[in-house]
């Protein structure tokens, strides 16, 4: 069965509440509510029924900070992703994609490019979505038999002056365990980017009123993707003796590269 953009969204949503749900605060959080069930909703994302006859709220909310690259990243990995549900449809095959972009700096001859290099790494200039497509979807009909028989396909392409090297691999992201796209791009770490986070609670905040009127309580989940999802930033003890401007009952936040989850101070 081939799944939609809203069911893979869904199906994303389900699988962050989990990863929360199996974190120490998470499960403590859990058992004190005393939750009988968990039901997927649209507005608010999840409403938790408690033995005692409450209605939680819990809406989810993804962080990913600002960085010159990310466009560049969600860009690619779109057009990617297009591809691995075409691949689905038209020939009933799952694949991962590994989209890679050559940079002349690395092997230049140069130092400044070196530096360069090594202190503003990574892509920020978006091809042109038709061409990149197209490359693509060229590599998966003339490849198709390969891929067919379990057989990795590499292949460099170039659109305009540009050069990236696609890997085509029937069999599942290893980072992610799905069949998707994964751009091979870099950037510099913000640390504890917090008027950024500050920015994403605010765009919740009033939606604490609505979720009122058929809810007990409200709660905000902010979930932090890793690095593979473009999102190059990280937070020490600043994080926890920041006191965030909100309206929820209580702020968990979830970062995807220790596993793990806090209470914001609020």
């Amino acid at each position: 069965m081939i799944m939609s953009k809203n069911d893979i969204k869904e199906t994303e949503e389900k699988e962050q509440v989990e990863k929360f749900f199996k974190t120490k605060i998470g499960q403590k959080w859990f058992e004190e509510l005393d939750i009988v069930d968990c039901i997927k909703s649209e507005s608010p994302d999840f409403v938790l029924k408690t033995k005692n006859g409450e209605s939680i709220a819990l809406e989810l909310t993804n962080f990913i900070a600002e960085n010159k690259n990310l466009k560049f990243s969600q860009a690619l990995t779109t057009i990617g992703n297009k591809i691995c549900r075409e691949a689905e449809k038209e020939y009933n095959l799952h694949m991962h994609i590994l989209i890679n972009k050559y940079d002349d700096r690395e092997f230049s001859i140069h130092w400044k490019d070196h530096f360069d290099y090594a202190y503003n790494p990574g892509f920020s200039q978006i091809p042109d979505a038709k061409k990149l497509k197209q490359k693509l979807q060229n590599i998966l009909k003339n490849n198709i038999e390969k891929l067919r028989r379990g057989l990795l396909v590499q292949e460099w392409i170039q659109v305009d002056d540009e050069h990236f090297k696609i890997s085509m691999d029937p069999i599942a992201c290893p980072w992610t365990g799905k069949y998707d796209c994964h751009v091979n791009n870099a950037g510099m770490v913000k640390q504890n980017p917090i008027d950024e986070l500050q920015t994403c609670i605010d765009k919740k905040n009033n939606k604490t009123s609505l979720y009122s009127e058929s809810c007990d309580k409200c709660y905000l989940l902010i979930y932090v993707p890793n690095a593979y999802n473009a999102n190059y930033c990280s937070f020490d003890n600043i994080l926890f003796e920041h006191k965030f401007d909100s309206k929820f009952e209580k702020i968990f936040l979830y970062d995807d590269d220790t596993k793990d989850s806090c209470i914001l101070n609020q």
